[in-house]
């Protein structure tokens, strides 16, 4: 293949994602919330694919690298913080304005880091907090699943107002994990590896049944497990280590899992 072809594939899937993100602001404007949720997925998916095209046809570069994280900037941190202030964080009046803010500074600080660093605090197959995608991916599905599925029960109307209270914490939630040192897998890194294949087939598996019709549901319960099984990871990561530090210099045994109790006992 021709290498300028080869460059600009990747380049391609990057400029779609940041077309679709402009396109999901128009939207967010025009007070089509669930399009501009839906586009900002579409990005999403586009941002998975440019990478691994890049890697595929060996046509890696330092300015796709730059202008990927600008697109990812504007499609995963501009966008749907907007959507969520246009939504919900608009009714709480300065402090919803300062907390779209500081996602949107949490989101441009998460790509900065990883950009510098680049490694896990654990092992180089993990990102060192919450990846933006994923951030821009809870806000979505979050709204999605709002309008779609909760709008549609008899009590919404009073559960509304709720709702835009926990948006506005979902958004302070995820401003965090995107700076916080709470290690998530890099999904695309470790599918080569055989004991993740089951997770793959099961991934699939989940993606034909949200054809069938439950797309909304299955697009939340997977981001959302996915940003759970980061932080249950580092709370049981931080125990074992508190149990590790004091525990034994006590001669008390805790409880542990039994691959790392047998690494300790070597020691």
């Amino acid at each position: 293949m021709n290498k300028k072809i080869a460059y600009a594939i990747p380049n391609l899937f990057t400029a779609g994602s940041l077309i679709c993100a402009l396109i999901a602001l128009n939207q967010i404007v025009d007070g089509y919330f669930i399009q501009a949720a839906w586009l900002v997925t579409l990005s999403l998916i586009l941002d998975g694919f440019d990478g691994r095209m890049a890697r595929m046809l060996n046509a890696t570069s330092r300015i796709g690298a730059q202008a990927d994280s600008l697109a990812d900037f504007v499609a995963f941190g501009i966008v749907p913080g907007f959507l969520a202030w246009q939504m919900s964080l608009k009714y709480f009046g300065f402090l919803g304005f300062i907390v779209f803010v500081i996602y949107v500074l949490c989101g441009g600080f998460r790509l900065a880091r990883f950009n510098v660093v680049n490694i896990s605090i654990t092992n180089k197959n993990d990102f060192m907090g919450l990846p933006i995608p994923a951030a821009a991916a809870a806000i979505c599905s979050f709204i999605l699943f709002k309008m779609l599925v909760l709008s549609q029960h008899s009590s919404y109307a009073s559960i509304n107002e709720s709702l835009h209270f926990l948006l506005l914490l979902v958004i302070i939630s995820m401003s965090y994990l995107m700076v916080s040192k709470i290690p998530y897998i890099a999904v695309n890194k470790q599918q080569k590896k055989k004991k993740y294949i089951s997770l793959i087939l099961i991934f699939v598996t989940i993606l034909a049944v949200a054809i069938i019709g439950y797309t909304v549901w299955v697009y939340f319960v997977c981001v959302w497990l996915y940003i759970f099984y980061g932080i249950f990871n580092k709370t049981m990561m931080s125990i074992y280590k508190y149990q590790e530090k004091h525990l034994y210099k006590k001669n008390i045994i805790p409880f542990v899992p039994n691959k790392r109790k047998r690494k300790v006992d070597k020691l």
